[in-house]
């Protein structure tokens, strides 16, 4: 029984994710560009090699550029002449630097006749960096490390992340004096696409006085050249404005609206009822697990079979952790705790682009054996979640759920299949 709940239940997922395939998204999209001989394309993100092996497939030899990724997620498919670079996610390195320099640069040389294409899809952020004038790299990477393990949220970590970078918060776009459109895959809860890889190619509507309460506000030492910085005016409003107002085009292409609707679609079709909590639920992942194990177990009381669908991106707090994991392994491990053993109840928890935390896993699943199954082996769950080394615990249960990339990134994807008849 656990391994078809399991078998079904991935599924589910996999399906998910690959209704946000590029190859799926992108041509009617593409079918909008306007050009008369060459068009330019340039990306980052997780699913950014896919992209562009899509665009080429479309425009043939007219398409050039270059586009980087995350090691590892190259692609095998043909690209022409569009360059695949490879950086570090979910810290930036020297590629990232190297990539978001390449970025700017190719954006700046294109011919104003010539369209400007920009794939972006999670992970962006972090792939194609280049700090503000005065900033150095160091201090850039030690911000976002930082606030990566504090609890911010996404959109907290982009606030600060535009107001330090030459290209996020729309300074990329205004860079360009040909037209460019967006093709974007949504990681963000809400879809704001100013939000989304930080917003290369979307006006910034924050303040560098927010970056900086959100750096006060986690308790990140600031130190006076960061400060200053900060206090610059590093808006892009006017230059936005006049170079492109009338030209500059965002589209999301697929989102975790997209996945979940695919989930339940298919669902129905083996004949289960669903219930979709939140297209985009945001929170700790204790919190939230603790909410939904309340709302399975309701459902269990009223012996009902239904499949309760969600996504959103949630957060851990981990300062001070000493193990591995990610907020879908974790909400796996809490949720497993406050079910305790309750029969008829499964449950996976993934990320849609394959990668949850610190470890090339998408996520994990759980069911009515997981905690005897773990008092078997001697794990005590409660110790695995205070260090969050929610990894390690369901690594030992054979219970992680590794895709390998999966391509695409539209966030988490959550579901809970409760049986209310079994006993």
């Amino acid at each position: 029984m656990q391994s078809d709940n399991k078998m079904l239940l991935q599924n589910l997922f996999k399906a998910a994710y690959q209704s946000c395939l590029a190859e799926q998204a992108m041509p009617e999209h593409l079918a909008n560009i306007q050009y008369s001989d060459k068009v330019c394309i340039i990306g980052a993100g997780k699913a950014a090699a896919e992209m562009a092996a899509a665009a080429h497939a479309f425009f043939g030899e007219a398409c050039y550029g270059t586009v980087v990724t995350r090691y590892g997620y190259e692609t095998e498919k043909d690209t022409g002449a569009i360059e695949v670079l490879t950086a570090g996610h979910p810290s930036p390195d020297q590629n990232s630097l190297f990539a978001g320099q390449k970025l700017l640069d190719l954006v700046k040389q294109t011919p104003s006749d010539v369209p400007v294409v920009f794939l972006i899809s999670g992970g962006g952020s972090a792939l194609a960096c280049l700090p503000v004038e005065g900033l150095e790299f160091s201090e850039k990477l030690a911000v976002h490390q930082f606030l990566v393990k504090s609890g911010a949220s996404i959109t907290e970590i982009n606030t600060v992340r535009k107001h330090l970078s030459a290209l996020k918060g729309g300074k990329l776009a205004a860079a360009c004096q040909s037209s460019m459109t967006s093709l974007i895959l949504s990681d963000v809860v809400g879809d704001d696409m100013s939000v989304i890889a930080s917003g290369p190619t979307v006006i910034d509507h924050t303040t560098a006085q927010q970056a900086l309460d959100i750096l006060i506000k986690y308790q990140y030492p600031v130190s006076d050249k960061l400060e200053q910085i900060l206090s610059r005016d590093t808006s892009v409003d006017t230059q936005y404005s006049h170079n492109t107002q009338n030209s500059t085009q965002n589209v999301i292409i697929a989102n975790a609206n997209v996945a979940i609707d695919t989930a339940a679609k298919q669902a129905h079709q083996l004949g289960i009822k669903t219930h979709i909590l939140s297209y985009d639920i945001e929170g700790d992942a204790q919190q939230v697990a603790k909410e939904h194990a309340a709302i399975a177990l309701e459902y269990k009381r009223k012996g009902e079979r239904i499949l309760l669908l969600s996504g959103g991106e949630m957060t851990v707090k981990a300062q001070n952790a000493t193990g591995d994991g990610g907020p879908n392994q974790e909400y796996m491990l809490t949720m497993a705790m406050e079910l305790n053993n309750t029969p008829g109840i499964c449950a996976i928890s993934c990320d849609t682009d394959g990668v949850d935390g610190s470890q090339d896993v998408a996520g994990a699943f759980i069911d009515e054996s997981t905690l005897t199954r773990a008092k078997q082996l001697g794990l005590e769950p409660r110790t695995y979640l205070n260090t969050h080394d929610s990894y390690h615990f369901f690594k030992q249960l054979d219970d992680l759920i590794i895709t390998g990339p999966t391509n695409t990134n539209v966030n988490d994807f959550r579901a809970i299949y409760v049986n209310g008849m079994a006993d």
